[in-house]
């Protein structure tokens, strides 16, 4: 399972249901941003029932590039799982995003397995695992990977929102990144893209396949977070960053294949976890709940402090609002009660259940 999963009905949906009696007030307060921030960026007329993931995972990932210049690491482990890279492509390619330029050779031969913190690296260790890999299918994967990096070099670097048809480009390589993670995230590898790569489809051939509605929609997207002015925030809190310069880390990793967030943005010494939503109904207080309780439970599951989180945050992509509140004051407010022991015993008591429930779905906790 996961923390995600945890809170659709597992163990962890329960405790936070009879831990944080003030939920609903947070609730609220999302719902307000949104009501408050204007329409939303909707799709053009009917869609298919895969359009609002599909868009939602490809957004997510062109914020994430412009927060980072890291792997997309979800991805490149669905390419793994689908057969089409192996290991040492992954490794490979993860080494040649200018997140990783810093690592010497022997690191970088492993650069799957070393994510980023805001001060240092995570290093996950050799990985031996073996599959089948069909080399045409890896080809167009390498292929789409280095074009990816050399658009974004090109035209829209990190921190960088480009113009509307720099930012099509990027969109469809997102797509196809998004739909990738999707094959890691749910362990069912992609038919369309398969079928592409089972036809001889190229790199180009690929990025074709989302629809021009949803390329705009994507783009509008990208935009909202721009004249929303929520870009220029973001910025503001990793302390204006220079062009190709960080503002964070992108999925910061609290507890390996069990808890990874959407972004980190901040410095080496204080960062906001946001997480990134791009729902257009806010109608369902139990699945706004869910996201309320989850970005504190992964700040709470680090506790190394290695993300140093100090604030929690959503973002409503198709509203551009932004919700942040400082860490402990953000616990209180679920709790409805700001007594820093009721805090400390309440987090410890999370920790306790919640390392029972990672080890018994066969995790590792804590890193």
């Amino acid at each position: 399972m996961s923390l995600t999963g945890q809170l659709h009905g597992g163990r962890l949906e329960q405790w936070c249901k009879e831990s944080f009696p003030n939920t609903q007030e947070v609730v609220g307060r999302v719902v307000a941003a949104a009501r408050q921030a204007g329409p939303p960026v909707r799709p053009r007329g009917q869609v298919e029932p895969e359009h609002w993931a599909d868009v939602g995972g490809a957004f997510g990932q062109r914020f994430a590039d412009l927060v980072d210049p890291a792997p997309p690491y979800a991805a490149l482990l669905g390419m793994i799982h689908a057969g089409w890279l192996s290991w040492e492509q992954a490794h490979a390619q993860a080494a040649a995003y200018p997140s990783h330029a810093e690592l010497d050779a022997e690191r970088a031969a492993r650069g799957l397995s070393l994510r980023r913190t805001p001060d240092g690296w995570l290093d996950f260790g050799p990985i031996r695992d073996r599959r089948t890999v069909d080399p045409a299918a890896a080809a167009v994967m390498i292929d789409l990977l280095e074009r990816t990096r050399a658009y974004q070099t090109a035209h829209a670097p990190v921190g960088v929102i480009a113009g509307p048809g720099a930012e099509a480009g990027l969109a469809r390589s997102a797509w196809v990144l998004a739909a990738c993670e999707g094959i890691h995230r749910s362990g069912q590898v992609d038919e369309r893209l398969a079928h592409g790569l089972r036809a001889g489809g190229t790199a180009a051939e690929l990025r074709a396949i989302p629809t021009e509605p949803a390329v705009a929609e994507m783009v509008a997207l990208v935009d909202r977070l721009r004249t929303a002015r929520v870009a220029q925030e973001l910025a503001g809190q990793a302390e204006q960053p220079a062009p190709g310069r960080p503002w964070g880390v992108a999925a910061p990793t609290f507890v390996p294949n069990w808890a990874d967030g959407d972004v980190l943005i901040g410095t080496a010494t204080s960062t906001t976890l946001i997480d990134i939503k791009t729902v257009i109904n806010l109608s369902d207080p139990t699945r706004i709940a869910r996201w309320c309780w989850q970005i504190l439970l992964y700040a709470w599951l680090d506790t190394h402090d290695l993300h140093r989180v100090r604030s929690v945050g959503l973002y409503l992509a198709r509203h551009g609002a932004l919700v942040t509140w400082g860490l402990k004051s953000y616990a209180g407010f679920l709790l409805g009660d700001l007594d820093p022991d009721l805090l400390e015993e309440t987090r410890r008591d999370f920790l306790h259940v919640a390392t029972q429930v990672i080890l018994a779905e066969g995790g590792t906790f804590p890193l």
